[in-house]
């Protein structure tokens, strides 16, 4: 790493840290005489700045022990943000900035975070900041422009952005609108001088590559030279502008996952790959159960379940707006039962294996339950036939009866509209009920050749509503409250 008067810092050794760094420290302050206040350190403090969006995770800290920013760059995570957690754990913020506009799932998960009750370390402060803050080319143009006392005022503009690349991955987004925010609440907050005057600005010795103690640093140009990932053009034709596919790479031969969830896990664990003797003891534990020839039926029996799990959250997303299709029901359905098949196979499987003791434990009757409420509700014959939610009868009295008014409907608007014409004029020979969206049930009778000016259609009794070449549209005054007796049909109408 080209530089100038700077030396690269080894492993920060924070609480419980162990970060492959990238530093660039001050030199040595000289001594001095020693006084009562100088054996009396102030608490090291940290301040965190997170960015979540599209499954990735950005981070960046401020440690006041070395006045040293740690990166962390652009990492996978899932909903439930446990790598935030980890984080979170691991370095003990004072307090976690964010963007206000941030996602549903990053705003519940600070929310409890502010909430909980600790009691040693306290909880950190939750602090949000504008999103124009962490605009992307904002947050570039502060971090080239900010003053470091590790870079010489020798170096040009030009030098000073190519020193500054050399340390900071750039194309790692998240990351570095994670710190352009960073610097945006230490210019603020004036963490460390806040006695000072104004224009002495929070002394940043160094930057510092962040990882998790039991994570393995792997950079981008490791992926490529290895060729762990690779992406390519869609042969599709419909998909040349946006899609990709795996190439031939590692990931891409190692793939035989039944399950989009799985095939996710499985990038997660090539893009964050661990050291932890535990974690990957576990695995190991079940690849070598799967290899035994006597095991090969369970494992055919537990590839072709997985194949039916499918995405949970995104069905109950879609059941919360009420846009649930009927394939929906039938995912859920096979989704549950299968989970359930699952269950049951990996507790006739050795327990000292840790996934089988875990998915034995967390896999509840309560799927059971559930997968039985939905085959004794849906009708999923008649919800096929219909191409809409059916419930199956004997569920429910109240809409029993709606549906057989529904089926009743067409000999009863038959039998209105008989009655009616025995009302009209002799000269009308026929008429009938018609339904128009957003008007209601309407009389519609053939169109005389009298009918020519608009007062030929003003018949007592009705009030005219339309007209075409050979109908007429009109709504009997009578049914003002007549379809009080017909509120049970599924389709909208105006109460005339």
């Amino acid at each position: 790493m080209a530089s100038a008067g700077a030396t690269a810092g080894g492993m920060r050794q924070g609480p419980g840290a162990g970060a492959a760094a990238a530093s660039f420290p001050s030199p040595a302050p000289a001594p001095g005489p020693a006084g009562p206040e100088d054996d009396a350190e102030e608490p090291a403090e940290t301040h965190l700045c997170v960015l979540w969006g599209a499954g990735c995770l950005g981070m960046a800290y401020y440690d006041t022990s070395d006045a040293a920013i740690h990166f962390m760059p652009d990492a996978p995570d899932l909903e439930s943000l446990q790598l935030l957690q980890r984080v979170l754990d691991e370095i003990n913020p004072r307090s976690v900035v964010t963007s206000a506009k941030q996602d549903e799932n990053m705003t519940r998960f600070l929310g409890k975070l502010a909430s909980q009750e600790h009691g040693e370390p306290k909880r950190p402060e939750i602090i949000f900041l504008p999103s124009v803050d962490f605009g992307l080319e904002i947050s570039k143009q502060r971090l080239l422009s900010g003053s470091y006392s590790f870079i010489p005022d020798s170096m040009t503009t030009t030098e000073k952005i190519l020193f500054l690349s050399s340390i900071i991955p750039f194309d790692c987004l998240l990351m570095v609108r994670a710190l352009g925010g960073l610097l945006k609440f230490l210019g603020r907050r004036r963490i460390g001088v806040e006695l000072e005057d104004y224009n002495v600005s929070v002394p940043i010795l160094g930057f510092k590559k962040f990882v998790l103690t039991h994570l393995v640093s792997i950079d981008q140009d490791t992926y490529s030279v290895l060729q762990i990932f690779k992406s390519e053009a869609h042969p599709s034709v419909y998909k040349v502008a946006s899609g990709l596919k795996e190439g031939l790479s590692l990931f891409g031969i190692l793939n035989r996952c039944r399950c989009k969830w799985g095939e996710k896990l499985l990038r997660l664990w090539f893009t964050r790959p661990t050291h932890d003797l535990g974690e990957l003891n576990s695995r190991l534990d079940v690849i070598q159960f799967f290899l035994l020839p006597q095991n090969l039926d369970m494992a055919q029996m537990l590839h072709r379940l997985l194949g039916h799990i499918k995405n949970v959250p995104l069905i109950l997303k879609r059941m919360k707006l009420s846009h649930t299709k009927v394939s929906d029901w039938q995912v859920l359905y096979k989704t549950v039962y299968s989970a359930l098949g699952l269950r049951d196979a990996c507790r006739s499987l050795p327990q000292a294996i840790q996934l089988f003791r875990d998915i034995a434990q967390e896999f509840s009757d309560d799927l059971h339950h559930i997968a039985s409420l939905i085959g004794k509700v849906v009708d999923f014959e008649g919800s096929l036939a219909a191409n809409r939610f059916t419930v199956l009868p004997n569920i429910d009295p109240e809409i029993d009866e709606k549906k057989r008014r529904l089926v009743g409907l067409p000999g009863f608007l038959t039998e209105v509209a008989r009655k009616e014409l025995e009302n009209l004029d002799c000269r009308i020979p026929s008429c009938s009920v018609i339904y128009i969206p957003l008007i209601g049930f309407l009389l519609s009778i053939p169109r005389l050749p009298s009918m020519v000016e608009a007062s030929d259609f003003e018949i007592e009794g009705l009030d005219f509503m339309r007209r075409s070449c050979t109908i007429a549209v009109l709504e009997p005054r009578s049914w003002t409250h007549c379809w009080g007796t017909c509120t049970a049909t599924s389709v909208t109408r105006r109460r005339c």
